[in-house]
């Protein structure tokens, strides 16, 4: 694929992260994200080439771009455990490798014990089609190595578990009668109940593995799985791949080939490694400042793709996070998929089932809300293209002829937006049907519109705007020089080189840059007033961590040297020169973050200030 395409695929650095988890049990009981910054191979994403998106491809990327939201379904014997381990709260799917639980113990306590007799797979389905949601993603195998389905491999729900049911095939068959999308997720790296599996230490020796023992895990138990997979459970819409350590170019490649050849339209994610996929997906969690649609072709939308839990302290079941009341995170939920949609992007949202098989109320309630939501408010996101604004100042959706501003809150009965240039004909509240006209003001670039308090939203207030132009015209958002010559580089105006990183919204800083070398920050800038500039930095680094700036002629190598935790603004060393005209400006990480700095850096942006003559 063309270097346009060439975005990101990361792999866990697995040693560093678990070695952390051993040391900090209070950072082992709230582990709840399975993070991935380190990236791996020489193209983080892009390397299947274009031919690979295929009619049959293509077909099912524009079924992903329309549908947008899709349900993640985290499960497996951990629920079995509930989040404890010898009385201690551990972690959820985790809970093996964080507890450090022996391999025959888990097989006793968890694997051989787990029976979900309440399973019933249209209950499932009616939860994702009441949320909205079109598309199902299921753990197949995650880390801990077992089976939810019926495999060759006897470590499986079916045999192993003595159960009797392939869970699995009854959902797919239940999918296919209602037309409801499903794909799996699979772990082809980690695997904490074999000797070659990626990640167990404390059975076998290391968290890597010899060559020979990685090829025999993955060639007699990944291989035959995945065409297990593909050939025995009808059409599938997407493999989700995880976490690709130790995975080469050969062994990705083949997991493409086998996936092609029994499912000829199935999505693979760029979590398979080394740069293959067929789209691109975030860090979890992961957010981003600006629209990205580098992932696209001239003819067919990729978009790429996010993921969150309606659980809290991890992704699968536990006692302690499985069956909370998140009422008041409705909006957060609503608020964020406004966002990833807005931004280019599609929404994976997790539930966690209890070990009987039944996804508890709570967490079923969490998606019905959103489902409400997108009753009323659908058109906004099903098959909307991203702001037509690269650096929207809040959510934003369009469609020909369309623009959609979605509201958390509205100060003042004011919404206020600036850079459209297209001429607004009307606005309205998408939620009144009568789609009454709402006042507004449009001068230039500036637009002001009014809305009545009695059409204000409990959650999410979307306003369209019917504009004259089938695409909205918006202003150059290339950053300007000030007129004191001073050069701004916020992270809220940037761009990110690859996903393995996220940002937050509210403090408008970095979410775990500089674990790795390739997390650029990209800014592009108009400068007027050439000539040579000082550089502060402002963030909450000390003086490990480095980073380069990186202009068209020269690199500044810059340091964090502050107090860690506590954002604060720096002088570095060295200039930087800058022509007259337009210029693209990148940091990366050198040397990367510590382990002290690993989840507290933030970064908040650079300035660029003018050395006096």
């Amino acid at each position: 694929m063309n270097k346009s395409i060439q975005q990101i695929i990361s792999i866990l650095f697995i040693g560093a992260i678990l070695i952390g988890c051993q040391n900090n049990k209070k950072e082992e009981a709230n582990n709840t994200v399975d993070y991935i910054t380190e990236t791996s191979g020489d193209v983080d994403f892009g390397k299947t080439d274009v031919s690979a998106y295929t009619p049959e491809i293509r077909k099912n990327m524009e079924k992903l771009y329309e549908d947008k939201f899709g349900m993640f379904i985290h499960w497996g014997p951990y629920a079995q455990l509930e989040g404890m381990w010898n009385g201690e709260k551990k972690s959820a799917e985790w809970i093996m490798k964080v507890g450090q639980i022996p391999v025959k113990d888990y097989e006793r306590e968890a694997a051989a014990k787990f029976k979900p007799v309440n399973f019933n797979a249209s209950e499932w389905i009616d939860i994702a089609e009441n949320a909205g949601m079109r598309f199902m993603v299921l753990t197949a195998k995650h880390h801990d190595g077992f089976a939810m389905y019926k495999s060759q491999h006897p470590y499986n729900l079916v045999e192993f578990a003595d159960f009797g049911r392939d869970i699995y095939k009854e959902l797919a068959e239940k999918c296919a009668e209602r037309d409801m999308n499903l794909g799996f997720y699979y772990s082809q790296s980690q695997d904490w109940h074999e000797k070659g599996g990626v990640g167990n230490d404390w059975d076998f020796e290391g968290v890597l593995k010899p060559q020979k023992d990685f090829d025999d895990y993955f060639y007699n138990k990944v291989t035959p799985q995945v065409k297990e997979l593909t050939e025995n459970y009808g059409d599938i819409f997407m493999v989700w791949f995880d976490t690709p350590i130790q995975m080469d170019d050969e062994k990705c490649q083949l997991m493409m080939d086998i996936v092609k050849e029994n499912q000829p339209g199935a999505l693979v994610n760029s979590r398979l490694g080394n740069g293959f996929g067929h789209f691109d997906v975030s860090i979890d969690n992961g957010k981003t400042p600006s629209v990205s649609t580098a992932t696209w072709l001239p003819d067919l939308k990729v978009p790429w793709q996010t993921h969150e839990s309606v659980t809290q302290g991890g992704w699968g079941y536990t006692s302690y996070g499985g069956d909370l009341d998140r009422t008041k995170d409705y909006p957060d939920f609503i608020y964020s998929f406004c966002r990833i949609v807005g931004n280019g992007g599609v929404y994976l949202l997790n539930v966690a089932p209890r070990p009987d098989g039944t996804i508890p109320q709570s967490q079923a309630n969490s998606l019905r809300a959103i489902g409400e939501w997108l009753e009323v408010n659908g058109e906004a996101i099903y098959g909307a293209d991203p702001s037509p604004l690269k650096f929207p100042p809040y959510a934003i959706t369009s469609k020909p002829g369309k623009v959609y501003l979605h509201l958390k809150e509205i100060t003042n009965n004011k919404v206020d937006l600036t850079g459209l240039l297209s001429k607004v004909n009307k606005a309205y509240v998408l939620a009144d049907t009568s789609k009454q006209a709402l006042s507004f003001k449009q001068d230039n670039d500036e637009l002001s519109v009014t809305v009545p308090t009695p059409l204000i939203q409990p959650k999410v207030t979307v306003i369209a705007l019917e504009i004259d132009d089938e695409k909205a015209k918006v202003i150059d958002e290339t950053l300007q020089q000030e007129e004191n010559g001073m050069i701004k580089l916020p992270v809220s105006k940037c761009e990110f080189a690859i996903r393995r990183i996220s940002y937050d919204y509210d403090t408008e800083l970095t979410h775990r840059w500089g674990e790795n070398v390739k997390q650029g920050l990209i800014w592009t800038i108009n400068v007027k007033q050439p000539g040579a500039f000082k550089v502060i930095s402002e963030d909450t680094g000390d003086h490990d961590f480095t980073y380069n700036l990186i202009t068209s002629k020269e690199t500044l190598e810059l340091n964090a040297k502050g107090t860690i935790g506590k954002l604060t603004k720096k002088e570095q060393e060295g200039i930087v020169i800058l022509s007259k005209g337009i210029h693209q400006i990148r940091v990366y990480p050198k040397v990367t973050t510590s382990k002290k700095t690993k989840h507290s850096y933030k970064f908040k942006g650079l300035e660029l200030i003018p050395v006096n003559k």
